[in-house]
């Protein structure tokens, strides 16, 4: 899709018009090149009330031209911008609109930058289609979305960030849908280079041999009931080469596949169970996304991708394993293996690649998902100011999180009768199992400041409304480039 800026939306014929109104804002408009926004104000059809949805057609020089009138209601602001607009593209799609052109005359004065990156972010992410296995496409959609506003270099810039956070984003998607006989962890680690290729991002890829002699040997008890041999992928920008002392550590859950191994899952929830490596897909993303703007902030991303399982050589529950840090864990929940994997990953950033904070990204719990739904991740953390900045990116992006407390009432579940802890609140009445899950990463944290992001929830839709299509979301790949966007100001 080309996107592009213009002064005067009638200077081109379009395919399709979208025009985000707030109330009473139809009644003060006038553009003289649609009459017929006359008649709508005579007979009350659109109020401008949040979730409206007015569309209808014109006849210009020969030809056909869609209208949609997109309510934001009374208090609208980055979020109601972002759904609004991408219902209306959602439907420009649908009817092939090859050129579509916004218009925010509306909105006068109250215009502003990010508005317009939210418009076009919604542009892009509304016609996302996969559709690499079937033999015929849906159609082209739009092809060209312009939007009309000043043509200034904070508008340029606003444009260019809708590109690259929306393009980083669909990376995300491809990368999650991918069925999981594609994408295992050789693939995995396969695309991570090939996304990178040509970039300032450096990218290590470690087998099983060299990540146990790295000492990763949690991880690896994971990977090890499947063929597929488990990659160690490390990703390195240093867009700010000289504050190398400051660090972050981006590390992203990248289970290509998880059947829960002698825990079994029921087969309802392991048809989709692809998308357990959405974190890593999110990581991959936002370094991609940070290089391409050329953020000056240095980043470690980390993914520990391999395959849960169940095979002779499986672990099972009952099992006592070494973990690079040093500690012993009690495994009574072999389905409960991706918090095995970020502990041996977070050890390993803070010892072998100098980070100095850790924001962590990963499905890790369905509990996460009755608490919040499936469009708000959990954040837990140990550091206010981190997460602080970490909020400060999901408002940017509209993907919203919900701060749940690191309840130290709650460790007490995953004491172990033989070792350091256990790895889940298996046979504990207690509840709370996002925060049991998130105590459990907090151990190998230790006192660095630290950012888990539980997208148990929200990795995955059903749906296919506003800016998200059936299947994989790449949630959190927009908030973490928005993060490090905030972080390059420090």
């Amino acid at each position: 899709m080309k996107l592009s800026l213009c002064q005067v939306c009638w200077e081109r014929d379009w395919d399709g018009v979208v025009l985000p109104l707030g109330p009473g804002a139809l009644e003060r408009l006038e553009i003289r090149q649609a009459r017929e926004l006359d008649t709508l104000r005579g007979q009350n059809i659109f109020s401008g009330q949040r979730g409206e949805l007015y569309q209808f057609t014109v006849f210009r020089n020969g030809g056909l031209c869609r209208w949609f009138l997109v309510g934001l209601g009374e208090k609208w602001g980055l979020e109601e911008m972002l759904s609004g607009c991408a219902r209306a593209y959602r439907l420009c799609h649908e009817l092939n609109l090859a050129r579509v052109c916004t218009e925010f005359a509306g909105l006068g004065s109250e215009m502003t930058p990010a508005l317009l990156q939210k418009a076009a972010e919604a542009a892009i992410l509304s016609g996302y289609r996969f559709e690499r296995y079937k033999p015929k496409s849906q159609g082209a959609g739009i092809q060209e979305a312009a939007f009309c506003c000043a043509q200034t270099e904070e508008f340029r810039s606003a444009l260019r960030d809708a590109e690259i956070g929306a393009g980083a984003a669909c990376m995300a998607r491809d990368l999650i849908n991918e069925p999981p006989n594609i994408m295992t962890p050789e693939c995995l680690a396969q695309s991570a280079r090939r996304i990178l290729a040509d970039t300032s991002v450096k990218v290590r890829v470690y087998g099983r041999e060299e990540t146990a002699g790295i000492g990763l040997s949690a991880f690896l008890e994971v990977g090890k009931g499947s063929l597929r041999e488990p990659k160690l992928i490390v990703m390195e920008y240093m867009g700010d080469p000289g504050r190398p002392e400051r660090r972050l550590g981006l590390i992203g859950k990248g289970l290509t596949y998880d059947s829960g191994g002698y825990s079994l899952q029921s087969s309802e929830f392991m048809e989709t169970m692809q998308h357990d490596m959405s974190g890593g897909a999110a990581v991959i993303g936002a370094l991609w996304a940070a290089q391409a703007r050329g953020l000056a902030v240095n980043v470690t991303g980390i993914i520990a991708a391999c395959e849960n399982k169940l095979s002779a050589s499986a672990y099972v529950p009952g099992d006592v394993i070494p973990s690079m840090s040093g500690r012993y864990i009690e495994v009574n929940n072999t389905d409960a293996e991706g918090r095995i994997t970020l502990a041996d990953a977070v050890t390993y950033a803070k010892r072998c690649c100098g980070v100095d904070r850790i924001i962590d990204i990963a499905t890790l719990t369905d509990g996460i998902q009755t608490a919040l739904g499936n469009r708000r991740c959990g954040l837990f953390t140990n550091h206010r100011d981190l997460a602080a900045q970490v909020e400060a990116g999901a408002r940017a992006a509209c993907e919203r999180v919900w701060e749940l407390p690191c309840d130290e009432n709650l460790r007490a579940v995953l004491d172990s009768r033989v070792s350091s802890l256990k790895n889940s609140a298996m046979g504990s009445s207690v509840g709370g199992y996002a925060t049991v899950g998130a105590m459990f990463v907090k151990e190998f944290v230790e006192e660095t400041p630290w950012v888990h992001l539980d997208i148990g929830g929200t990795a995955w839709s059903l749906e296919c409304e506003g800016i998200y299509a059936k299947g994989g979301v790449g949630f959190g790949t927009r908030l973490l480039y928005e993060t490090l966007r905030g972080m390059e100001k420090e």
